[in-house]
């Protein structure tokens, strides 16, 4: 028994002093004489961290240290690839043929690598199937039944085009834990068309997001989605204000909010103007040395017809009116203090501050985010 404890502190010590491993060995046949490189596939690119030069058997054997799934390569010298998804203490076998080489291959041991092998193989499934229907196309242009039989082809078209839509959503709704899922959001069918490319695709950016950031939050990858979320939130934004626009015709979006005095004012009634739409901070030392230039475009040309309805993002009613007094700003100024007039920064997809929109006497937006000769000059184009 003394023995037995004795020797389960060493046994302890050697187990925590391993390092956490993925290997991965395997055979590729026909390939006597190509090197085959080892990659690690990051956000950035690839970056390659072993190779070897195959003999007539084609075996190979890596491994490499890792804490977390990663995306790594098999890469031949004729540029053949397989794609796995490889996570801590995992042991991957693999075995293909060089001719056909990431079409049609066998992997064990990893479960996150036959996943992404489920997406490629389906994905290599539709472009096929769009590629055969492209040639019939082509190929029944001089038939004189081309218009009937091109209606069913193209139709068949849309059914593989759907077919591989409904896959890809289905693969992330059951495998949103994966880092695979992340794959299937950005796969493409050809340089310019990904199998998820509808704006209402955003929510499946959303559900992959949100469990990378729980389960891998330092993760490269999940900064990389998080930051195309962000974009995509904002392109979903400024489309939303562009539809906005177009369903009002010509007029733009409209504002109601309290000046200083809580007199509530409605960006309308100051059209038949011509209007800068001003968004400001009271702390913010470039939206206050706008305001000089405002003043300066504002009692050259308010008698002519010019309006200047400014927004602050202020939460602060001292500082904001503080500012009002001390820059002598006698125009409309309007904040919602409780939110900062995050609605209407919204509305008008404002980034940044000092930002400004101008609305010309039709309602109009004929310029944003002009500022100093720039401005004045636009406003001197529509007052005389």
């Amino acid at each position: 028994m003394k023995k037995l404890l004795l020797a389960l502190p060493i046994l302890l010590f050697w187990a925590c002093s391993q390092k956490d491993l993925v290997k991965v060995e395997g055979k590729i046949d026909n390939a006597e004489g190509k090197v085959l490189y080892f990659d690690r596939l990051n956000t950035t690119g690839v970056e390659v961290l072993d190779s070897t030069t195959l003999d007539e058997e084609g075996r190979f054997r890596f491994k490499v240290e890792n804490t977390q799934p990663e995306f790594y390569l098999l890469r031949l010298s004729n540029g053949k690839l397989i794609t796995l998804l490889a996570e801590a203490n995992e042991s991957i076998l693999v075995y293909s043929k060089s001719e056909n080489m990431g079409k049609n291959y066998i992997v064990e041991g990893s479960k996150g690598s036959k996943l992404v092998k489920e997406l490629n193989d389906k994905l290599n499934e539709t472009k096929d199937q769009l590629a055969s229907i492209r040639k019939e196309l082509e190929e029944k242009k001089t038939d004189p039944n081309y218009s009937s039989i091109s209606q069913n082809l193209l139709a068949d078209y849309v059914k593989a085009l759907q077919s591989q839509r409904e896959f890809s959503i289905n693969f992330i709704m059951k495998n949103a834990t994966s880092l695979s899922s992340y794959m299937a959001l950005y796969q493409k069918l050809d340089d310019k068309t990904f199998t998820l490319n509808e704006n209402d695709d955003i929510k499946f950016v959303k559900i992959v997001a949100s469990s990378m950031k729980a389960l891998y939050p330092e993760h490269d990858y999940t900064k990389a989605i998080l930051s195309n979320l962000a974009d995509l939130e904002k392109r979903m934004v400024n489309l939303k204000m562009s539809k906005l626009i177009e369903e009002k015709g010509s007029s733009f979006p409209d504002i109601t909010l309290p000046n200083a005095k809580g007199k509530e004012i409605t960006l309308s009634s100051l059209q038949g103007k011509f209007i800068v739409l001003s968004f400001w901070a009271s702390q913010d030392a470039n939206s206050r040395k706008q305001n000089a230039t405002l003043k300066k475009v504002y009692n050259k040309f308010n008698k002519k017809g010019l309006e200047i309805y400014q927004i602050s993002v202020d939460q602060n009613k001292n500082l904001w009116t503080k500012a009002i007094q001390e820059d002598q700003l006698n125009w409309t100024n309007v904040c919602d203090l409780k939110n900062g007039s995050a609605m209407a920064t919204r509305l008008y997809n404002i980034q940044s501050i000092p930002s400004n929109y101008l609305l010309d006497q039709k309602g109009e937006i004929v310029g944003k985010n002009l500022f100093g000769l720039a401005l004045e000059e636009k406003i001197a184009e529509y007052v005389k």
